[in-house]
């Protein structure tokens, strides 16, 4: 299977209308990508005292995670039928040194209109706290 890349052009602010939950008052953010730290991206707020995520495509966790867009979220996004989506899982440290990923609430993001939002799921087929394991 061919390894999910990140859409290549990105530049600009995303703008998440709703914030992220927990993280509500900050809605802009840029998406950092370097090969250093390939296959992770950072996800980085824009302001005073904002937050930063690292990131991956869950994809990358599970080769069939599922990426269709619902009508209501399409919409929200303003994305372009047939649009090539940017799906994004946040990362959590452990003290350990070991890391989750939240495959539950994944990060959406429209390449076309650079606005993005967190889908959070109530189905339980994938864990807040999925392992990451090393490659």
């Amino acid at each position: 299977m061919k390894t999910p890349r990140r859409p290549a052009a990105l530049d600009g602010e995303i703008e998440f209308p709703d914030g992220l939950p927990g993280f509500e008052s900050h809605q802009r953010f840029v998406l950092v990508g370097s090969p250093d730290f390939d296959p992770f991206t950072l996800i980085k707020g824009i302001g005073r005292n904002a937050p930063a995520f690292l990131a991956i495509d869950p994809r990358r966790i599970d080769p069939a995670f599922p990426t269709k867009l619902g009508s209501r979220e399409s919409l929200r996004l303003g994305a372009q039928a047939g649009e090539t989506l940017l799906w994004l899982a946040l990362v959590a440290p452990k003290p350990d040194g070991t890391a989750t990923v939240n495959l539950r609430a994944p990060i959406v993001v429209s390449p076309s209109t650079l606005r993005g939002l967190q889908i959070v799921s109530d189905e339980k087929v994938y864990r807040l706290d999925h392992p990451l394991k090393a490659a």
